[in-house]
């Protein structure tokens, strides 16, 4: 998660928490690859298993961490 960064010092802290997310992108990013990585293993699990219920957890898993990756595309153009 994001660590939002309070400060104390009356400037303006609004541009504190993205310059704090900014370093942190590439991190989120890799974790969310795991994570789909991590759906993919469940997904073959289920094949061989036979368990539809896996399967299409699954696969909503994967789609909704390449729904959340997208969201980092403003950050692939620095």
């Amino acid at each position: 998660m994001t660590e939002i960064c309070e400060d104390t010092e009356g400037n303006d802290s609004s541009k504190t928490p993205i310059i704090k997310y900014s370093k942190d992108w590439k991190l989120e990013l890799f974790a969310l690859i795991g994570f789909c990585a991590s759906g993919v293993i469940f997904i073959i699990s289920g094949i061989q298993n036979g368990d539809i219920l896996t399967i299409i957890g699954s696969s909503v898993w994967i789609l909704s961490c390449i729904v959340w990756i997208i969201t980092y595309r403003k950050y692939f153009d620095r």
